[in-house]
Protein backbone atom coordinates (compact mmCIF):
# COMPACT_ATOMS: atom_id res chain seq x y z
CA UNK A 1 0.00 0.00 0.00
CA UNK A 2 1.12 3.26 -1.15
CA UNK A 3 -0.23 6.82 -0.92
CA UNK A 4 -0.15 7.07 -4.54
CA UNK A 5 -3.04 4.22 -4.50
CA UNK A 6 -4.70 5.88 -1.51
CA UNK A 7 -5.01 9.26 -3.84
CA UNK A 8 -6.00 7.56 -5.95
CA UNK A 9 -8.80 5.39 -3.99
CA UNK A 10 -9.78 9.26 -2.77
CA UNK A 11 -10.14 10.61 -5.87
CA UNK A 12 -12.43 8.47 -7.08
CA UNK A 13 -14.66 8.46 -4.60
CA UNK A 14 -14.59 12.01 -4.74
CA UNK A 15 -15.33 12.39 -8.45
CA UNK A 16 -17.42 9.21 -9.00
CA UNK A 17 -15.51 8.14 -11.70
CA UNK A 18 -12.56 5.82 -13.01
CA UNK A 19 -12.94 8.06 -16.06
CA UNK A 20 -13.13 11.34 -13.95
CA UNK A 21 -10.01 10.26 -12.13
CA UNK A 22 -8.07 9.12 -14.31
CA UNK A 23 -8.24 12.74 -16.19
CA UNK A 24 -7.44 14.52 -12.94
CA UNK A 25 -4.72 12.39 -12.03
CA UNK A 26 -3.37 12.54 -16.07
CA UNK A 27 -3.24 9.07 -16.85
CA UNK A 28 -5.45 5.93 -18.24
CA UNK A 29 -8.45 4.64 -16.33
CA UNK A 30 -6.42 1.14 -16.97
CA UNK A 31 -3.96 2.89 -14.85
CA UNK A 32 -6.69 3.78 -11.87
CA UNK A 33 -8.40 0.46 -12.27
CA UNK A 34 -4.52 -1.31 -11.58
CA UNK A 35 -4.29 0.85 -8.44
CA UNK A 36 -7.95 0.39 -6.75
CA UNK A 37 -7.08 -3.38 -7.63
CA UNK A 38 -3.38 -3.75 -5.82
CA UNK A 39 -4.88 -1.69 -2.73
CA UNK A 40 -7.60 -4.30 -2.46
CA UNK A 41 -5.93 -7.70 -3.23
CA UNK A 42 -3.01 -6.49 -0.38
CA UNK A 43 -5.72 -5.80 2.11
CA UNK A 44 -7.78 -8.41 0.95
CA UNK A 45 -10.74 -6.75 0.75
CA UNK A 46 -13.34 -4.62 -1.50
CA UNK A 47 -13.36 -1.09 -1.34
CA UNK A 48 -16.18 -0.33 -4.09
CA UNK A 49 -19.02 -2.26 -5.51
CA UNK A 50 -18.09 -2.68 -9.01
CA UNK A 51 -22.05 -4.32 -9.98
CA UNK A 52 -23.65 -0.77 -10.15
CA UNK A 53 -23.01 1.82 -13.41
CA UNK A 54 -22.22 4.50 -10.46
CA UNK A 55 -19.11 3.94 -8.17
CA UNK A 56 -20.54 2.82 -4.85
CA UNK A 57 -18.38 2.26 -1.12
CA UNK A 58 -18.54 -0.93 0.42
CA UNK A 59 -18.73 -1.08 4.39
CA UNK A 60 -14.35 -1.46 4.37
CA UNK A 61 -14.63 1.27 1.80
CA UNK A 62 -16.52 3.74 4.19
CA UNK A 63 -13.56 3.44 6.71
CA UNK A 64 -10.76 3.24 4.38
CA UNK A 65 -11.97 6.77 2.64
CA UNK A 66 -11.57 8.07 6.40
CA UNK A 67 -8.14 6.86 6.84
CA UNK A 68 -7.12 8.10 3.43
CA UNK A 69 -8.58 11.69 4.03
CA UNK A 70 -7.20 11.90 7.41
CA UNK A 71 -3.70 10.89 5.81
CA UNK A 72 -4.00 13.14 2.93
CA UNK A 73 -4.55 15.64 5.50
CA UNK A 74 -1.77 15.05 7.51
CA UNK A 75 0.59 14.86 4.44
CA UNK A 76 -0.32 18.17 2.97
CA UNK A 77 0.21 20.20 7.00
CA UNK A 78 3.65 18.49 6.13
CA UNK A 79 4.68 19.28 2.96
CA UNK A 80 3.15 23.02 4.04
CA UNK A 81 5.43 22.94 7.07
CA UNK A 82 8.62 21.70 5.78
CA UNK A 83 8.99 22.09 2.11
CA UNK A 84 10.52 24.58 0.57
CA UNK A 85 8.41 26.48 -2.39
CA UNK A 86 11.73 26.45 -4.98
CA UNK A 87 11.38 22.26 -4.55
CA UNK A 88 7.24 22.35 -5.62
CA UNK A 89 6.48 21.46 -8.73
CA UNK A 90 3.41 20.91 -10.81
CA UNK A 91 0.74 23.07 -11.87
CA UNK A 92 -2.76 24.67 -10.44
CA UNK A 93 -5.37 25.26 -12.61
CA UNK A 94 -7.58 28.65 -11.24
CA UNK A 95 -10.90 29.79 -12.69
CA UNK A 96 -11.93 33.51 -11.80
CA UNK A 97 -14.88 35.53 -12.58
CA UNK A 98 -14.07 38.54 -14.65
CA UNK A 99 -14.53 41.34 -12.65
CA UNK A 100 -10.98 39.45 -10.40
CA UNK A 101 -9.30 38.95 -13.51
CA UNK A 102 -9.60 42.66 -14.77
CA UNK A 103 -8.43 43.98 -10.94
CA UNK A 104 -6.18 41.74 -8.72
CA UNK A 105 -5.67 38.60 -10.51
CA UNK A 106 -2.40 39.96 -12.05
CA UNK A 107 -1.20 40.45 -8.96
CA UNK A 108 -1.83 36.64 -7.10
CA UNK A 109 0.02 35.24 -10.24
CA UNK A 110 3.18 38.10 -9.89
CA UNK A 111 3.07 36.80 -5.82
CA UNK A 112 2.47 33.10 -6.76
CA UNK A 113 5.21 33.06 -9.47
CA UNK A 114 7.47 35.10 -7.47
CA UNK A 115 7.42 32.42 -4.43
CA UNK A 116 6.58 29.23 -6.55
CA UNK A 117 9.26 29.43 -9.84
CA UNK A 118 8.47 25.79 -10.91
CA UNK A 119 4.98 25.73 -10.72
CA UNK A 120 2.88 26.28 -13.71
CA UNK A 121 0.16 28.34 -13.59
CA UNK A 122 -3.56 28.18 -15.94
CA UNK A 123 -5.86 30.60 -15.71
CA UNK A 124 -9.37 30.62 -17.25
CA UNK A 125 -11.95 33.57 -16.93
CA UNK A 126 -15.73 32.38 -16.94
CA UNK A 127 -19.12 32.76 -15.35
CA UNK A 128 -19.18 31.45 -11.72
CA UNK A 129 -21.93 29.02 -12.67
CA UNK A 130 -19.31 27.30 -14.95
CA UNK A 131 -16.25 27.51 -12.32
CA UNK A 132 -18.41 26.16 -9.55
CA UNK A 133 -18.67 23.14 -11.95
CA UNK A 134 -15.28 22.73 -13.33
CA UNK A 135 -14.20 22.99 -9.29
CA UNK A 136 -16.46 20.01 -8.56
CA UNK A 137 -15.21 18.00 -10.97
CA UNK A 138 -11.61 18.66 -9.94
CA UNK A 139 -11.30 20.37 -13.88
CA UNK A 140 -10.20 23.50 -11.85
CA UNK A 141 -8.36 23.42 -8.61
CA UNK A 142 -9.22 26.74 -7.29
CA UNK A 143 -11.99 29.08 -8.33
CA UNK A 144 -12.41 32.70 -7.40
CA UNK A 145 -16.26 33.84 -7.89
CA UNK A 146 -18.93 35.31 -6.38
CA UNK A 147 -21.49 33.49 -4.49
CA UNK A 148 -24.37 33.30 -2.52
CA UNK A 149 -22.93 30.82 0.28
CA UNK A 150 -24.83 28.21 -0.62
CA UNK A 151 -22.10 25.55 -2.26
CA UNK A 152 -21.99 21.62 -3.40
CA UNK A 153 -21.31 18.96 -1.18
CA UNK A 154 -17.04 18.80 -1.08
CA UNK A 155 -16.49 22.38 -1.84
CA UNK A 156 -14.60 24.45 0.41
CA UNK A 157 -15.42 28.39 0.34
CA UNK A 158 -13.27 30.75 2.06
CA UNK A 159 -14.86 34.25 2.22
CA UNK A 160 -12.64 37.31 0.00
CA UNK A 161 -15.10 39.92 1.01
CA UNK A 162 -17.98 42.03 -0.63
CA UNK A 163 -18.04 43.80 -3.77
CA UNK A 164 -20.81 46.74 -4.10
CA UNK A 165 -22.72 46.25 -7.34
CA UNK A 166 -25.66 48.61 -8.55
CA UNK A 167 -28.18 49.28 -12.14
CA UNK A 168 -26.43 51.11 -14.13
CA UNK A 169 -27.42 53.43 -17.22
CA UNK A 170 -26.27 55.51 -20.26
CA UNK A 171 -28.20 58.96 -20.05
CA UNK A 172 -29.00 58.35 -23.18
CA UNK A 173 -31.33 56.13 -22.05
CA UNK A 174 -33.39 59.01 -19.70
CA UNK A 175 -33.72 56.61 -16.69
CA UNK A 176 -35.78 59.11 -14.09
CA UNK A 177 -33.63 59.86 -11.24
CA UNK A 178 -35.69 59.00 -8.44
CA UNK A 179 -35.67 55.54 -6.24
CA UNK A 180 -36.88 52.71 -8.56
CA UNK A 181 -38.33 49.77 -7.67
CA UNK A 182 -38.55 46.58 -9.41
CA UNK A 183 -41.56 46.75 -11.33
CA UNK A 184 -40.26 51.13 -12.24
CA UNK A 185 -37.21 48.87 -13.56
CA UNK A 186 -38.84 46.00 -15.91
CA UNK A 187 -40.30 48.19 -18.64
CA UNK A 188 -36.23 48.88 -19.75
CA UNK A 189 -34.23 46.79 -21.61
CA UNK A 190 -32.29 44.69 -19.36
CA UNK A 191 -28.52 43.37 -19.69
CA UNK A 192 -27.34 40.68 -18.08
CA UNK A 193 -24.47 37.62 -17.98
CA UNK A 194 -25.33 34.11 -18.83
CA UNK A 195 -27.70 31.87 -17.38
CA UNK A 196 -24.74 30.42 -15.28
CA UNK A 197 -23.89 33.13 -13.66
CA UNK A 198 -24.32 33.88 -10.09
CA UNK A 199 -24.91 37.58 -10.60
CA UNK A 200 -27.68 36.80 -13.13
CA UNK A 201 -29.27 34.59 -10.49
CA UNK A 202 -29.22 37.27 -7.88
CA UNK A 203 -30.54 40.07 -10.45
CA UNK A 204 -33.68 37.49 -11.33
CA UNK A 205 -34.41 36.69 -7.26
CA UNK A 206 -34.89 40.48 -6.48
CA UNK A 207 -37.21 41.14 -9.52
CA UNK A 208 -39.36 37.66 -8.90
CA UNK A 209 -38.98 38.60 -5.07
CA UNK A 210 -41.18 41.80 -6.14
CA UNK A 211 -43.41 40.21 -9.02
CA UNK A 212 -41.67 42.00 -11.52
CA UNK A 213 -40.30 40.70 -14.52
CA UNK A 214 -38.14 42.61 -17.43
CA UNK A 215 -40.16 42.91 -20.73
CA UNK A 216 -36.89 42.66 -22.47
CA UNK A 217 -33.74 40.83 -21.82
CA UNK A 218 -30.36 40.35 -23.78
CA UNK A 219 -27.94 38.39 -22.17
CA UNK A 220 -23.64 38.46 -22.79
CA UNK A 221 -21.21 36.06 -20.95
CA UNK A 222 -19.06 39.48 -20.55
CA UNK A 223 -19.20 42.16 -17.83
CA UNK A 224 -17.13 44.26 -20.02
CA UNK A 225 -19.31 43.79 -23.13
CA UNK A 226 -22.67 44.27 -20.68
CA UNK A 227 -20.97 47.97 -20.27
CA UNK A 228 -20.40 48.73 -23.43
CA UNK A 229 -24.32 48.19 -24.38
CA UNK A 230 -24.58 50.42 -21.46
CA UNK A 231 -22.46 53.18 -22.55
CA UNK A 232 -24.53 52.73 -25.67
CA UNK A 233 -27.87 53.51 -24.16
CA UNK A 234 -28.82 50.28 -25.08
CA UNK A 235 -30.09 48.58 -21.56
CA UNK A 236 -29.58 48.69 -17.78
CA UNK A 237 -27.08 46.81 -16.34
CA UNK A 238 -25.87 45.37 -12.53
CA UNK A 239 -21.89 46.64 -12.74
CA UNK A 240 -19.64 46.80 -9.98
CA UNK A 241 -19.70 50.25 -8.61
CA UNK A 242 -15.61 51.24 -7.70
CA UNK A 243 -14.88 49.46 -10.87
CA UNK A 244 -17.39 51.51 -13.23
CA UNK A 245 -16.64 54.79 -10.93
CA UNK A 246 -14.76 56.51 -13.89
CA UNK A 247 -17.44 56.04 -16.36
CA UNK A 248 -19.68 57.31 -13.32
CA UNK A 249 -17.79 60.71 -12.95
CA UNK A 250 -17.83 61.45 -16.70
CA UNK A 251 -20.87 60.56 -16.56
CA UNK A 252 -21.05 57.79 -19.06
CA UNK A 253 -23.37 55.75 -17.04
CA UNK A 254 -25.28 56.74 -14.32
CA UNK A 255 -26.01 54.60 -10.38
CA UNK A 256 -29.77 54.07 -10.78
CA UNK A 257 -31.47 53.96 -7.13
CA UNK A 258 -33.24 51.35 -6.41
CA UNK A 259 -35.97 50.14 -3.55
CA UNK A 260 -34.62 48.10 -2.46
CA UNK A 261 -31.52 48.24 -2.67
CA UNK A 262 -29.04 45.72 -3.92
CA UNK A 263 -27.26 44.27 -0.78
CA UNK A 264 -23.24 43.68 -1.42
CA UNK A 265 -21.93 40.79 -3.54
CA UNK A 266 -19.89 38.31 -1.48
CA UNK A 267 -16.96 36.60 -3.14
CA UNK A 268 -15.07 33.19 -2.38
CA UNK A 269 -11.94 31.06 -2.84
CA UNK A 270 -13.73 27.87 -3.45
CA UNK A 271 -11.97 24.17 -3.80
CA UNK A 272 -13.06 20.90 -3.46
CA UNK A 273 -12.14 19.32 -0.25
CA UNK A 274 -10.59 16.25 -2.03
CA UNK A 275 -8.00 18.53 -3.98
CA UNK A 276 -6.61 20.51 -0.74
CA UNK A 277 -3.04 21.25 -1.20
CA UNK A 278 -0.31 23.33 0.20
CA UNK A 279 0.15 25.25 -2.92
CA UNK A 280 -4.42 25.30 -3.12
CA UNK A 281 -3.67 26.74 0.41
CA UNK A 282 -1.09 29.14 -0.20
CA UNK A 283 -2.47 30.58 -3.06
CA UNK A 284 -5.97 31.37 -0.95
CA UNK A 285 -4.05 32.88 1.26
CA UNK A 286 -2.27 35.59 -1.57
CA UNK A 287 -5.63 35.67 -3.11
CA UNK A 288 -7.07 37.36 0.49
CA UNK A 289 -3.99 39.62 0.62
CA UNK A 290 -4.21 41.26 -2.82
CA UNK A 291 -7.93 41.22 -3.08
CA UNK A 292 -8.21 43.65 0.83
CA UNK A 293 -5.23 45.64 -1.19
CA UNK A 294 -7.64 45.75 -4.53
CA UNK A 295 -10.29 46.81 -2.03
Amino acid sequence: MNLQQLETFRWVVALGSFTKAARKLNTTQSTISMRISELENELGVQFLDRTKRQVKLTRSGVELLEYATNIHAEVTALKAKVASPETMTGSIKIGAAELVALTWLPDLVAKLSHLFPNIDIELEVGLAGDIREKTVSGDTDLGIVPGDGDFAKGIEAIPLGKIRFAFMASPKLEVRQRELTPKDLEDWPLISLGPNSILSDLQENWFRAHDAQPQKQDRTNSMEVSAGLVRSGLGVSLLPVNYYSEDVQLDRMRILKTKPALPPIPFYSIFATANNSPLIQKTIEIAGQVSETAE
